[in-house]
């Protein structure tokens, strides 16, 4: 098992006793620390950890900013790394939705090359993604220019370090009050993290009101499958999805 920060396999050697036969640190790897700014493009290491990527990007990515405060604490974003984050597949991880929103891909190496895979094509299912044996992710790609309106909305229990319940990431460019493109990402109602497409569809050419995102809030609202359980049941969940566009324009009512 190859291991980049160790976070989540700690709690399952702390909780159920884990302890894989082979474990193989990959997080000081030089080919997995890199990161790069270009014209069109964000290049993040997949091992460095949070705190690294938040310090190297120096703002650049404001939806990753508003994620950092948000995942755990700031021990475990000293470890976490996002190549970890998204091995695991989590339904529930801060992370992906804001990568998805981002449109961002994964670049994935193994002895037979490297191929770019878009994150919305990399989860298969429940903590299963397109990753063949042998292969690990070695970059995240973030193309620019970016969205000018982006936000990152956490309902949990607790707003810090804490499992979300649900997430949701948007990045939406408003020019004169009308909606010119949106992606939305979405963690804790589905398998998988996903995307919203008819939310997205439903919000492009809508004006930037809460009369105008009307239609696109209750598609968000029907996105995915939510359960009950511990955390939170699927009608708060699909309560809190419905909610989360119109806080949004009410809260950045510019755009």
């Amino acid at each position: 098992m190859a291991i980049a920060g160790s976070t989540d396999l700690g709690v399952e050697a702390n909780l159920r006793g884990s302890r894989p036969a082979l474990r193989v640190a990959i997080d000081q790897l030089p080919e997995l620390r890199s990161l790069s700014v270009a014209q069109d493009v964000v290049e993040i290491g997949a091992a460095l950890s949070l705190s690294e990527v938040e310090r190297r990007l120096e703002g650049r990515i404001p939806l990753l900013d508003a994620v950092f405060p948000q995942f755990a604490s700031r021990l475990i974003r000293n470890g976490a790394t996002i190549g970890g984050n998204l091995g695991t597949g989590s339904p529930i991880g801060d992370l992906a939705p804001a990568l998805l929103a981002l449109d961002a891909s994964v670049v994935l190496v193994s002895t037979a090359g490297e191929r770019v895979v878009p994150l919305v094509d990399y989860f298969t299912g429940y903590r299963a993604s397109v990753r063949a044996p042998g292969e690990l992710i070695a970059r995240i790609r973030v193309p620019l220019p970016l969205a000018g309106t982006t936000a990152f909305h956490k309902i949990a229990k607790r707003r810090y370090d804490d499992i979300s319940s649900v997430a949701v990431a948007f990045a939406v460019e408003v020019v004169a009050g009308r909606v010119e493109r949106a992606a939305i990402g979405l963690g804790g109602v589905a398998a998988t993290p996903v995307r919203a497409p008819e939310a997205e569809a439903l919000l492009v050419g809508a004006d930037w009101t809460a009369d105008g995102v009307a239609a696109a809030a209750a598609a968000l609202a029907a996105t995915g499958t939510p359960i009950d359980d511990h955390r939170a049941s699927a009608a708060y969940r699909r309560a809190m999805l419905g909610q989360a566009l119109p806080r949004l324009v009410a809260e950045r009512p510019g755009g």
